[in-house]
């Protein structure tokens, strides 16, 4: 009898904890980010210029908070391209990164996980290597942030912001992927581009964070 009360208050407390879950699911409403367009086209050395995007590809993305710039250093010959995409925590729609390289005439040669120190704290990061259809080869580092938490994982993404939201917390989240051409090997090309992950990530806060932009 024991056994069978304790397993029915068991069926009682998941059933009570999905009924939080979903009431809390279903009745946010979205809110805007005002200041993402904002983000500097001047970090550090590192200047800017914003790439066109057809209505098309936000269609696709299914958000109109994205842009796609080439940043510069006088340091380096080659630009780092920035590519980011935001949501709030209503809708969560990313796409995997190679999905949206690959109608490009790029061909994804490797795909993998890599660690890398940004600004004193290692970092997992999504590699990929590209070979372009003329051959070129670029790097590609990629993450999610949700308000500072770092992952490569869209269903980690979704776990971190129920858990969040099951706080009466309000999140989002970023998707921010960088690319830069292979001159040399590709260890030179990731030293470039965390470079100018150093010098860009104390900005995105800002411009990115729940916390900054609601």
């Amino acid at each position: 009898m024991k056994k069978t009360t304790y397993s029915l208050f068991g069926v009682i407390a998941l059933t009570a904890v999905a009924t939080v879950i979903v009431f809390v699911a279903n009745t946010a409403k979205p809110f805007p980010n005002d200041r993402f367009f904002d983000f500097p086209l001047a970090i550090g050395d590192w200047n800017g210029r914003d790439i066109h995007m057809s209505d098309y590809v936000y269609q696709l993305i299914e958000t109109k908070y994205l842009f796609l710039r080439d940043y510069q250093s006088p340091r380096y010959t080659a630009p780092v391209n920035l590519s980011i995409v935001w949501f709030d925590d209503t809708d969560i729609a990313f796409h995997a990164p190679e999905a949206c390289l690959g109608g490009v005439g790029n061909k994804v040669q490797e795909k993998t996980i890599i660690t890398a120190n940004i600004n004193g704290r290692d970092q997992t990061l999504g590699k990929l290597t590209l070979r372009q259809a003329d051959g070129k080869k670029t790097v590609v580092l990629y993450y999610f942030d949700v308000d500072g938490y770092w992952t490569t994982s869209q269903a980690d993404i979704r776990l971190h912001i129920l858990g969040k939201r099951l706080l009466f917390k309000r999140a989002s989240a970023s998707f921010i992927r960088l690319m830069a051409p292979v001159a040399t090997s590709e260890e030179e090309t990731i030293n470039v581009i965390k470079d100018f992950l150093e010098t860009a990530v104390p900005a995105m806060p800002e411009y990115l964070y729940t916390e900054h932009v609601r």
